[in-house]
């Protein structure tokens, strides 16, 4: 049996040189896959900060928008659709926020009616914003548009007007200019290559950048990426390679008016991969060129300037060899270096662990200017009005922005370990508590908390609060983060304004009141003078015009007495009238009245031609019917039917005269009767029915 070959000291050391260097390339290997994991997972949080901090930019120019909608919605020049105060207004609010298109009110039909730029007649019923806004009567948001009025790309807000009866007459409407996006794009800071894209409920593009005529806006984006992020969460982040053929890393956010309503717009920011695992790249390009040529020396020296003493040196190598394999790079041989034999393989080997080393010492400062780029995003934060905070489990500060000092005058270091409870100004708690606990024990969000505080200097401030709680890669709760808004301008411009509108409604209702005692005034002069009257014609002609000066105040007292100032219930006014005509008087007649009467508002320009025709109405019929009779029957309708009120007064007498013709009646109660009706733009129809004569007012709401 021949005995097994051996290696010669050649062969053995250039053996052991390739297993010593075996170990570094693997550890090299896998230490360039580790950074680049490291960097795809640092890109991808940088992508999905970067949207963030835009989505949040949309968020706040949204509430923006809403705020302004439902400022201009309160204002009584907008609720009346007042067009010349309304365009004055927009116009200026225009000039004021370039950031808009253009703010207009339309009717419910969608015809503009007031516009913050010159506009013809045009028409936006089409438009999904108007006819989300009239369906839900809520606050709605649209798609991408063009404007018809600015021709620019925008995305446009709108929000129902309601009159002071609570109809719905018409919409406010205001588009965000598209383009507003470029200053805050430029102030990313994003690797060569980046993306920045916004679209619509429906995929539309309404925003990209850097331009690219290969993506124009108004039509849909990639249909890979769509799906990606119709299909995910509210944010998320993938791989996808864009329509330049670049793969990137896209992280997407998505916004809605509420949580559980479908997105309104979806942000998302691309990064390339190419840029982004660059730095990785080279490095691991550079250490395995390093790596061979240092293998390619070693393999050199023990092939050429093999032998020599082995023992301990050779037994040093293997040892550190099997800690590089460890990961262990501040191991060294321990070997005197020298040009050639183990002291050379041993100084290579030393120098490959240092370069390792300074390897690590290049993905520290790699991370470190990730964390530089991240400063950034808190700059850019920091230069907005509101202030960001978190909170730990504890409810107690871990960071403030610099951004309360000017809201507050709070320094944000003195507030770390602080509750905010502890900044309520008196009797705030016991408001706020409930809400603050109830969310904390849910762990659910802090919706626009509003609560008074207490600044540095004691004044209160009114802020409110958004706020989600967030949680460590376990699932562990570990406090809020959320965003105060100083609101006290505008809550207390709101209170100004309600005091207002009390104290106007008490002095109209103060005006009726007078109005009606004066007439009272009137009526009882007139009474009076009836005393002094023995002509029987005159007596007459007395008591129609106190009928018809009673007739007016009674308007007047039905308006101080209802709940609204501009408006009266029509049949009320009927019924409070009878017995002012049919009452105690010395000819007053034992009256059976039929009435069916439906519950109508009319407003006061109506209810006055509308009160002193139905009198008329009712006096001739005395007159002409009931007199001489110990009794008599009445019929009353009212009604209204697609905005038209119908009014029938009818007699039991003997009815109207053959060939009689309103329009051609004598008497001043016949004529004040017709030019009533035209007043009211309605008409009045007389005529004989089954019991006797029947008059028939109808005019329009």
């Amino acid at each position: 049996m021949k005995p097994p070959r051996t290696l010669s000291i050649r062969m053995g050391l250039v053996l052991v040189t390739l297993l010593a260097v075996l170990p570094a390339l693997a550890l090299q290997l896998y230490d360039g896959l580790k950074q680049r994991r490291h960097l795809v997972a640092d890109a991808m949080h940088e992508a999905s900060r970067s949207v963030t901090a835009v989505a949040q930019t949309q968020l706040r120019v949204t509430e923006g928008a809403k705020l302004l909608l439902t400022t201009l919605a309160a204002m009584p020049e907008v609720k009346k659709l007042d067009v010349p105060a309304c365009g004055a207004l927009f116009a200026t609010l225009l000039q004021r926020n370039p950031i808009y298109v253009n703010i207009l009110a339309v009717n419910r039909q969608g015809d503009i009616l007031a516009s913050g730029l010159p506009s013809g007649r045009v028409n936006l019923a089409d438009r999904k914003h108007f006819g989300d806004a009239m369906a839900t009567g809520e606050f709605s948001t649209g798609e991408y548009i063009v404007s018809r009025t600015a021709y620019d790309p925008a995305f446009p807000f709108s929000l129902p007007i309601v009159d002071d009866d609570g109809h719905t007459v018409g919409a406010l409407i205001a588009a965000i200019r598209l383009a507003s996006f470029d200053a805050f794009f430029d102030q990313l800071s994003l690797p060569a290559g980046s993306v920045l894209g916004i679209t619509d409920h429906n995929g539309l593009r309404l925003y990209f950048r850097p331009k690219n005529p290969a993506n124009p806006l108004g039509l849909p984006i990639r249909e890979a990426v769509w799906r990606e992020m119709e299909a995910g969460g509210d944010s998320g982040v993938f791989p996808q390679t864009g329509s330049d053929g670049q793969l990137r890393y896209y992280a997407y956010q998505k916004l809605s008016l509420e949580p559980g309503r479908p997105p309104y717009m979806y942000f998302v920011v691309g990064l390339p991969e190419a840029e982004v695992l660059a730095r990785a790249q080279r490095s691991l390009r550079d250490n395995m060129l390093l790596l061979a040529a240092s293998a390619g020396l070693a393999l050199g020296v023990a092939w050429f300037l093999g032998g020599g003493v082995l023992g301990k040196s050779l037994d040093r190598i293997a040892a550190t060899a099997d800690r590089f394999g460890q990961g262990d790079l501040t191991a060294r041989t321990g070997v005197a270096h020298a040009a050639s034999g183990i002291g050379r393989v041993a100084k290579t080997l030393d120098l490959m662990a240092s370069l390792l080393a300074a390897n690590d010492a290049a993905r520290d400062q790699a991370l470190a200017a990730l964390r530089q780029s991240q400063e950034r995003l808190v700059h850019i934060a920091a230069s907005m009005a509101d202030w960001i905070w978190e909170t730990d489990a504890d409810d107690r500060y871990v960071y403030v922005s610099p951004n309360i000092r000017q809201a507050l005058g709070y320094d944000p270091v003195s507030l770390l370990g602080k509750r905010p409870c502890d900044f309520l100004a008196p009797g705030e708690e016991e408001a706020a508590r409930p809400a603050v606990d109830r969310a904390s024990k849910e762990r659910g969000p802090i919706h626009e908390l509003v609560t008074w505080r207490l600044a540095s200097d004691g004044a209160r401030r009114c802020i409110m609060t958004n706020a989600v709680p967030w949680h460590d890669e376990t699932g562990r709760f570990k406090g809020y983060r959320g965003v105060d808004k100083d609101v006290t301008e505008r809550v207390r411009a709101e209170r100004e304004l309600r005091d207002s509108l009390a104290e106007k409604e008490i002095l109209l209702k103060e005006i009726h009141h007078r109005v009606k005692n004066n007439l009272q005034i009137i009526s009882g002069l007139l009474y009076l003078q009836e005393e002094k009257v023995h002509d029987p014609e005159a007596l007459e002609a007395f008591r129609e015009s106190r009928n018809r000066i009673a007739s007016m105040a009674l308007v007047h007292e039905e308006l101080y007495r209802s709940v609204s100032l501009s408006r009266i219930r029509l049949d009320d006014y009927i019924r409070d009238l009878l017995p002012r005509l049919f009452g105690p008087e010395p000819w007053a007649v034992n009256l059976a009245v039929d009435s069916q009467l439906d519950a109508v508002e009319v407003p006061i320009e109506k209810a006055v031609p509308a009160g002193l025709a139905i009198n008329e109405i009712l006096t001739n019929a005395y007159k002409h019917a009931f007199r001489g009779r110990s009794t008599a029957g009445l019929r009353l309708r009212l009604k209204e039917r697609a905005g038209l009120v119908t009014v029938v007064i009818g007699d039991d007498g003997p009815g109207l005269p053959k060939g009689f013709r309103l329009e051609e009646g004598e008497t001043l109660g016949l004529r004040l009767i017709v030019n009533l009706a035209r007043q009211l733009g309605g008409e009045i129809v007389a005529e004989n029915d089954d019991t006797g004569a029947a008059f028939r007012l109808t005019f329009p709401k």
